[in-house]
């Protein structure tokens, strides 16, 4: 424990005497012992230190009083003056003073070396130091076996808050996952938003409620939620890319009919259900970031999977409405720093009919607009339906069709492809067309002409607008 004068008076061995000093400034701690001959200590102090002296260059009354109001004024707990040497008692000058300026004063045996003194004030700040150390230490092995526990975040939560004195919470992304800021108590002064460490998972808070204490322990418990954090971020994304492979094979046609109903049990969906996939694509540097990221506390039991880079969240259908979770992991994305996108697919049972959803939650994504971030396709879109016969050689039909015209953009500055799409969207009608498009309605029969000669096939024929359509369709899947 601290060492204080008082301490010191109770050691036989250095037999001190206190001369001037009563009540609790006996007990303030020592931080440590200087000794000094100089008659103007103040400049060569730092306050808390116990100043030992001979008083050698004391001499005079004046010299007694000053040296002690520089000990005061430093903030020096005390004053220690070797008897026997210079003098043989303390000044009757340098006592008085003391007492006017409240400054302990303790006579030291000349058979007492001032090594000695400083010795025992250093060794037991040092013990004291060792103590706290390990203290601090035992505490946090406490609370990293709370962590890996059963009782996990919440039970390690609750012990730093008994530690300190306060109210804790942990929040990530903005969301709380554990504890409350809404607390009745009215010793409350406010809170602090302490900042974890998270990498790529996101942002993640420590709030801690004032007044508190042992805000040592709480750094530390910062760095061990952050890593906790972090594990169970890694270990979210290694489940949903191992669910992803699941999800993959389905889609992909590559699951037997007899264990599609097991393979999709072993991710977590129930038997018999029916279920919508929420596909959120990242824009920007930080899209891989998905992978990891903590769904919004709605969505918190859904099973998630990684797939093509994408998220892709299996909504049960008797859950949440669509419409509301993509809104929820909008907020999480942005949250977390990753711009996104979220197309919604249709709802399907828990069989391979599951993957038309995956094909029209793309094709909700290609068809938002550049200020839309959330979109919803026509149930069973016949894209999601030509695009789901895995045998198909769609991508190559829409390359014979579409890439004489694409090239035939490129290398002449035209618009054939942009003019088919508002020509197949608009039905044909010439006047909509070259309104959507901003020229007039001339110029658009002219591009069709050349969309015909191209191609081979004429958007203004019913037939042939349907495989321009079907192979427009087919290739903005196919590349997004």
């Amino acid at each position: 424990m601290p060492i204080s004068i008082a301490e010191l008076v109770r050691d036989p061995e250095l037999g001190l005497r206190i001369r001037v000093g009563h009540g609790s400034v006996l007990n303030d701690r020592l931080d440590w012992a200087a000794t000094t001959e100089m008659p103007d200590p103040g400049p060569f102090l730092t306050g808390g230190e116990l100043v030992l002296t001979t008083g050698m260059r004391l001499r005079s009354v004046r010299a007694c009083r000053n040296f002690v109001r520089a000990v005061a004024a430093a903030g020096s707990r005390g004053i220690g003056f070797g008897s026997g040497f210079t003098h043989e008692q303390i000044p009757e000058a340098l006592l008085d003073e003391a007492r006017r300026a409240g400054i302990p004063v303790l006579e030291v045996p000349v058979q007492v070396s001032f090594a000695l003194v400083v010795k025992r004030v250093a060794y037991a700040n040092a013990s004291d130091r060792v103590e706290k150390v390990e203290a601090q230490y035992r505490r946090r092995e406490r609370l990293v076996a709370l962590l890996m526990g059963d009782g996990g975040l919440e039970s390690m939560l609750a012990t730093l808050g008994r530690e300190t004195g306060a109210h804790v919470a942990v929040s990530v992304n903005g969301e709380l996952i554990s504890g409350s800021l809404e607390i009745d108590d009215p010793q409350i002064t406010g809170w602090d938003a302490l900042p974890i460490a998270l990498g790529p998972a996101g942002q993640a808070t420590l709030h801690v409620s004032r007044p508190r204490n042992d805000d040592e322990l709480l750094t530390t418990s910062r760095t061990l939620v952050g890593l906790h954090l972090a594990q169970t971020a890694r270990r979210r994304r290694d489940a949903r890319e191992q669910a992803g492979q699941v999800i993959g094979d389905l889609i992909a046609g590559r699951l037997a009919p007899e264990v599609v109903t097991p393979r999709l049990e072993s991710i977590g969906l129930e038997p018999g259900g029916t279920f919508r996939m929420l596909v959120v694509t990242g824009t920007g540097q930080r899209r891989a970031d998905l992978a990891a990221m903590q769904l919004p506390s709605s969505l918190r039991d859904t099973v998630a999977t990684v797939l093509d880079d994408r998220l892709t969240v299996l909504l049960d259908a008797r859950d949440v409405a669509p419409q509301v979770a993509a809104e929820a992991l909008i907020v999480a994305t942005r949250a977390a720093g990753i711009p996104a996108r979220v197309g919604i697919g249709g709802p399907y049972p828990a069989t391979s009919a599951l993957r038309w959803s995956w094909y029209e939650a793309l094709d909700a994504l290609d068809r938002l607009a550049t200020d839309e971030v959330i979109g919803e396709a026509p149930r069973l879109s016949i894209a999601a339906l030509i695009l789901g016969a895995a045998d198909a050689p769609i991508a190559d039909l829409a390359e014979e069709l579409l890439g004489p015209l694409e090239r035939h953009d490129r290398e002449h500055g035209t618009q054939l492809v942009a003019t088919l799409d508002a020509f197949l969207a608009n039905s044909g009608a010439a006047n909509e067309v070259a309104q959507v498009l901003g020229t007039h309605r001339n110029t658009v029969r002219y591009r069709i002409d050349q969309v015909a000669s191209i191609t081979g096939l004429d958007p203004r024929i019913t037939a042939d607008a349907v495989q321009l359509s079907l192979a427009r369709a087919a290739r903005r899947l196919t590349e997004g």
